[in-house]
């Protein structure tokens, strides 16, 4: 499946309000839902992401440099703060930083900088199994930042090809419409089916 980009939205909407079923006067009583395919799937998170919902995610970076790189370029600064005695030094996004990212932990030794990013984001369906309800679905994609409309900032100090991951999301049947509900830990992703079989 190619990658979908939040520039899709139109068209996920589109499908959205066909995948929720027939709703007119005339039609069935009786529908059954269809199941999540991978379309529809991609089109309940894009419609997430833009309503500012579940799109914060976050990625871990070495990096010796880029604590100064963002520091000079005012995307970030050191704060020092005093509770109780103790002197706490952390850095924090500047109004400027906080455009094109949603959150920071940088680490004074180069290693483990954690950066929680706002997109935009561009991903690939690629695993749908069942949930432990018969009406969930767990849902695995593999995003990465779309470059091409990333705005600059971003750019300045984070590595491309650094800035992308593996997500594991929950969706629940609401009647006869999908719902993209919340990501999972690794923890708390079910085992396949016939793994969770081979267990008992």
């Amino acid at each position: 499946m190619r990658a979908v980009t939040q520039s899709n939205l139109r068209d996920a909407i589109a499908v959205i309000a066909m995948v929720a079923g027939c709703t007119a006067p005339g039609c069935s009583s009786n529908a059954q839902p269809a199941d999540l395919t991978p379309v529809s799937a991609s089109a309940l998170i894009l419609q997430k992401w833009a309503g500012d919902e579940l799109n914060h995610l976050s990625v871990i970076l070495h990096s010796d440099t880029l604590v100064e790189c963002g520091g000079k370029s005012d995307l970030w600064k050191l704060v020092e703060t005093v509770d109780r005695g103790y002197t706490r030094r952390a850095y924090q996004l500047t109004e400027r930083g906080n455009k094109v990212l949603f959150a920071i932990d940088l680490k004074e030794s180069g290693k483990g900088h954690e950066i929680t990013l706002r997109g935009p984001y561009s991903f690939e369906i690629t695993n749908i199994t069942p949930g432990t309800q018969p009406d969930t679905r767990i849902v695995e994609f593999q995003w990465q930042i779309d470059w091409a409309k990333a705005p600059a900032d971003l750019k300045l100090c984070l590595p491309k090809f650094e800035l992308t991951g593996h997500e594991v999301a929950l969706f629940r049947l609401d009647g006869i419409a999908w719902k993209f509900i919340s990501y999972l830990r690794p923890e708390d992703v079910p085992p396949p089916p016939s793994a969770a079989a081979a267990l008992q």
